[in-house]
């Protein structure tokens, strides 16, 4: 299975997700999660050629697309991480995310990201600026994007350990700690891969990040189907 393949097959997954989750979301219940996997959908769709070459001429043709590609997955672990810092009733994890440390690194992150790619020179459209790999400063980009997803996913591995091992937690809810645990620690380990490997990583390029996504989102889908169908209280699980 080609790369291409697997990020359709996640885009369309998550799509259904999102509209799966609307009827919710316009009468108010579960905004957050909501907007954070439309907001996923872009990032997923900005993916394509498909769709990112013709959406960047529309901006300019100068490759803003990717530009909203990095802020759009900024926003999305802000939401994420705060929703289940709630639903796994971690203060200290909501500390990590929007307390001092976590706006500096968020902070740092997106000045990093805005400087970077005004620096680089990137006059036509290139899908994930492939065109331009050889560009120090867009290496750095790469590399600042991937910095702050990683952070916030470190953040949340252990709640959802700990949703995981909970003997008092419902089997829906374990499973949906145990694919959450498992899609942020692909974030981290993407991550550090990244960094670590002079060489391109192959199919672990798109393996290990769209992988981390279907996870994430398969967890969050598990945890809401299962308030819909049992009918739990609004402060058993924020979640959903």
């Amino acid at each position: 299975m080609n790369g291409q393949v697997i990020q359709w097959i996640v885009l369309g997954l998550c799509t259904a997700f999102v509209l799966l989750r609307l009827p919710d979301a316009l009468r108010g219940r579960g905004r957050g999660i909501f907007v954070a996997l439309v907001l996923l959908v872009i990032a997923v769709g900005l993916s394509l050629p498909q769709i990112y070459l013709p959406c960047d001429r529309l901006l300019g043709g100068i490759n803003i697309a990717n530009l909203v590609i990095r802020l759009s997955l900024y926003a999305v672990f802000v939401l994420l991480g705060l929703r289940i810092a709630a639903a796994f009733r971690s203060p200290r994890t909501r500390w990590l995310i929007v307390g001092p440390i976590g706006v500096t690194v968020l902070a740092v992150v997106v000045l990093s990201t805005v400087v970077l790619f005004a620096i680089s020179d990137l006059p036509e459209s290139s899908t994930g600026l492939f065109a331009y790999g050889n560009q120090e400063t867009v290496r750095l980009y790469a590399e600042a994007g991937r910095l702050y997803p990683a952070y916030v996913a470190a953040c949340l591995i252990l709640p959802a350990l700990k949703g995981l091992v909970d003997p008092a937690g419902r089997p829906a809810h374990r499973s949906a700690s145990a694919l959450l645990a498992v899609g942020f620690g692909a974030v981290v380990v993407f991550a550090v891969m990244s960094l670590v490997s002079e060489e391109h990583l192959g199919m672990w390029e798109i393996g290990l990040p769209f992988g981390a996504i279907l996870l994430v989102t398969s967890g969050l889908t598990i945890i809401w189907a299962s308030r819909r169908r049992t009918e739990l209280t609004p402060r058993a699980n924020h979640l959903a």
